[in-house]
């Protein structure tokens, strides 16, 4: 695919459109109000999606990143194993998540969506979205998961720098996402470049010698 074809694809995909003259603060954010208009099929003379709609733009987003994704073999237990999406903590993204991913796949494999309780090991699901009640302990929550192949994806502040690959986040209608290229690393994810471009690079804080 050519890649002028591959940016219409996943400008398509995540229902957003942007030009090659548009400043870097637009590439980085997909408009929400468009993506609205393209998963609904509303006129596009309406304002703006209901305030609840924020839910949904929000599944939707995190399912179409996850087809940009690969994980390694060694992520499946065969090649027809599900791809688990987990929700830790309480958020309203449960059921429009569930929603978005029934019947659905990725990379060949059946999408599957479980909760995960507290204390319960996350290390069995490949994207693990991260409620917001659960921000105070995502260092421990990340340490658990140590170099398991799992897409950690949270909304909360500074996510992506305290080690979560994934940080979303709506501002002026626009979904904006952060991507920690070192915590993907650590996980043996391969994000594509497609995505990469879209989204603002960061890296992990680095800890200074002798802090814990």
């Amino acid at each position: 695919m050519r890649p002028r074809a591959a940016r219409r694809r996943l400008g398509s995909e995540l229902a957003g459109r942007r030009t090659a003259s548009a400043p870097s603060s637009v590439r980085a954010g997909i408009s929400l109000v468009l993506l609205w208009l393209s998963l609904t099929g509303a006129p596009r003379a309406q304002t703006g999606p209901p305030p609840s709609f924020e839910h949904e733009v929000t599944a939707s987003f995190v399912y179409t990143v996850a087809k940009f994704v690969d994980w390694p073999a060694a992520a499946f237990g065969d090649p027809g194993a599900p791809l688990v999406f987990g929700i830790l903590g309480d958020d309203p993204i449960e059921e429009p998540l569930q929603r978005t991913v029934a019947g659905k796949s990725v990379g060949g494999h059946p999408v599957e969506l479980i909760r995960v309780k507290e204390g319960e090991d996350p290390v069995h699901c490949h994207v693990l979205f991260v409620g917001r009640s659960e921000a105070a302990h995502v260092d421990e929550v990340i340490a658990r998961l140590g170099n398991s192949s799992v897409l950690t994806v949270g909304e909360f502040d500074h996510f992506a720098q305290r080690g979560g690959v994934l940080r979303l986040r709506l501002d002026q209608n626009m979904v904006r996402f952060e991507v920690n290229v070192d915590a993907a690393e650590r996980a043996h994810l391969q994000i594509s470049s497609k995505i990469l471009k879209l989204g603002t690079i960061v890296h992990e804080r680095k800890r200074k010698a002798g802090s814990p």
